[in-house]
């Protein structure tokens, strides 16, 4: 190939390359601004993504759950069987069953339950509480019992049960408390009465208050003899 040629070539391969390098650029112009539009979508989307899942991880109230469970019947909400269970502000555990519960959406907070009963504690020292009709307001932790109230309370000295027209029970407080008269029984057939009661599980004693009332019975002929016997 001569030289003139050559020089041909050259000149009729610039305008080619030229339109390549427009081309190219023109891609790489059009892909910078397809990323400066994605990237602050993606950025949005993993902060929602956070967010759910932070969600997602704290604890569930109970309350809610069973509300998941609930079927609706008018305005309200009714479940059978329900049971509410978790750890009260002390670390101790506390459950609450009932035969049903109903609850009005506009009061999210208060569900109705028939014939509740609560537990608290474990091992040694307890307290069952149940009642015909019950109240438990999710909001501040708390179960309020009506009719028929019954509650056992098992310390380390023995067993103590108490009748009581209403009661309430504080679940965070580990505290059932009952203001309008109770009677009951202790330990070796004591009988109790008193105006109101109120009895610490976690601390393992009951108070009561006016008019208080304690009869002890004689035990069994045989288990005196046994313990003139023994001394």
């Amino acid at each position: 190939m001569t030289e003139g040629n050559a020089s041909k070539s050259r000149l009729h391969a610039l305008p080619n390359q030229a339109r390549t390098t427009s081309a190219k650029a023109f891609a790489h112009s059009r892909n910078i601004r397809r990323l400066r539009i994605l990237l602050p979508l993606i950025a949005i989307g993993l902060v929602a993504a956070f967010f759910l899942n932070t969600q997602k991880a704290e604890p569930e109230d109970p309350i809610l759950r069973e509300a998941r469970q609930m079927t609706a019947t008018d305005d309200e909400w009714v479940t059978a069987n329900p049971r509410f269970a978790g750890i009260d502000e002390s670390g101790n555990p506390f459950e609450i069953t009932a035969r049903a519960a109903t609850r009005n959406p506009a009061e999210r907070d208060l569900v109705e339950l028939e014939f509740p009963q609560a537990v608290q504690g474990e091992n040694s020292e307890t307290t069952v509480v149940k009642a015909n009709r019950g109240l438990y307001r999710s909001d501040a932790n708390m179960l309020e019992l009506i009719d028929n109230v019954q509650l056992e309370h098992t310390i380390a000295s023995g067993t103590y049960t108490f009748e009581a027209p209403n009661a309430i029970v504080s679940i965070n407080d580990d505290v059932v408390t009952s203001d309008n008269g109770i009677g009951g029984a202790g330990p070796d057939g004591m009988a109790i009465k008193a105006d109101r009661m109120k009895a610490y599980n976690a601390e393992g004693r009951v108070i009561l208050q006016g008019n208080v009332s304690m009869r002890l019975f004689p035990k069994d002929k045989d288990d005196a003899t046994k313990n003139e016997d023994s001394e």
